[in-house]
């Protein structure tokens, strides 16, 4: 990839003709091992239409997950952010990139604050997903709707925000607005018709691949760039709300002479959090989109599907404890482009977790998820389409930073 080499160049040239002595390096880590119970059919990351990460073939003692996040501020205004993956589940590379960017925020003249990210990095869409590296802030398993955006989805490309802090007028709260314009999520789309939505912690990588046969998702095939644009607001210390419209601008009637397809894929995300009471939290996300593959003159021969999501989840933290529950809801429609049995997915799951930190470096997780599906395309790889899916997990973490 040609955007990678020229950040790659970018960030040497910042490194060596940038430096001073006030710059700093640091490091952020975590290792997540974990003992991994399941039950159902075989899981699509291993070959099958199972919507969990772990199957029946796949339990005992697992790497859930280590990384390595490294910052290094360039200048006062300019850092660079990566984050360095290993899953441990036979990926064509065993340590990759999930994100690579640079970071530029210039110094507040005004109530209103701008920031600037170039590179590849998650669009600012989950209220679950908020800490280092993309990783669950409440639980192991992210909803549905944040599976579904870590896997099939990197902003590859340019965001801009502009966020205006109330505090100098009087108001405890803040408003922001996001743009972002992006290339190389062409791809975006073909997952969730192949396996409807799924309910794991494993995001996809830049460059490995997602899936038995393996899916890759960051490519530009109809070199016309996408865009997505979301408002947020922060209300005191107890509410925020984020909503993202999402349009990747695919011509579906594109491919290359590889066999790859460009799909045109919208959606558009609401979510609130709230803190009604000290050591309570509600957290509620909706998406809405469709996406279609084929060329719009094939009429009712092109692929067309809709597809929405939603989770409602409470947390109840105290003292070095936190307890979480979650409700999943999701499904998709085909309606149009039948070659086999349609690519209609209905289901719920619930979620229970339960996390004891011991100290500023070790936490334990424990967490349940049982999953209900209908699915029909199961029915050609000889399996039943309704099934119902369990999973239980007690994962050790060990998390650390470093600096310079």
């Amino acid at each position: 990839m040609g955007w990678t080499r020229r950040l790659l160049l970018l960030g040497l040239v910042l490194w060596t003709g940038g430096a001073s002595a006030q710059d700093r390096l640091s490091v952020n880590g975590d290792v997540d091992l974990r003992w991994v119970q399941a039950s159902g059919v075989t899981s699509y990351l291993n070959g099958g239409l199972g919507i969990l990460r772990f199957d029946p073939d796949h339990e005992g003692f697992q790497l859930g997950r280590a990384f390595l996040s490294p910052t290094w501020r360039a200048t006062d205004i300019v850092s660079v952010h990566a984050v360095i993956d290993a899953y441990g589940d036979g990926d064509r590379n065993s340590v990759d990139l999930s994100e690579f960017y640079l970071d530029v925020r210039p110094f507040p003249t005004a109530p209103v604050r701008w920031r600037a990210r170039v590179g590849a990095f998650f669009m600012p869409v989950s209220l679950e997903n908020r800490g280092i590296g993309w990783s669950n802030v409440y639980s192991i398993t992210p909803s549905a709707v944040n599976t579904w955006i870590g896997e099939e989805y990197r902003t590859i490309g340019a965001e801009l925000e502009t966020r205006w802090l109330g505090a100098s007028s009087g108001y405890f709260g803040e408003v922001a607005l996001v743009a972002a314009v992006y290339g190389w999520n062409d791809p975006a789309g073909a997952l969730l018709a192949t396996r409807g939505f799924g309910l794991t912690d494993r995001p996809s990588e830049l460059f490995g691949g997602l899936g038995r046969p393996p899916i890759d998702f960051y490519h530009e095939i109809d070199r016309k760039p996408g865009f997505y644009g979301g408002l947020s607001w922060k209300h005191h210390d107890w509410l925020e709300v984020r909503a993202l419209r999402y349009d990747n601008r695919g011509d579906p009637g594109v491919e290359t002479n590889a066999g790859g397809y460009a799909w045109r894929t919208r959606f558009s995300s609401l979510g609130a959090s709230i803190e009604p009471r000290e050591h309570w939290t509600i957290v509620a996300q909706y998406l809405d989109g469709d996406t279609a593959v084929g060329a719009d003159s094939l009429g009712a021969q092109q692929f067309y599907m809709r597809f929405h999501s939603g989770f409602a989840l409470a947390s109840f933290e105290w003292s070095r404890e936190q307890f979480a529950v979650r409700y999943d809801d999701f499904d998709t429609h085909q309606v149009s482009g039948f070659y086999g049995p349609p690519s209609d997915q209905t289901g719920h799951g619930w979620m229970f977790s339960w996390s004891h930190r011991y100290n500023q470096h070790w936490q334990s997780v424990a967490e349940w998820l049982r999953v209900a599906s209908v699915f029909p395309p199961r029915i050609e790889l000889g399996e039943s389409p309704a099934q119902v899916e369990s999973q239980f997990q007690l994962a050790v973490r060990y998390r650390f930073k470093l600096a310079w």
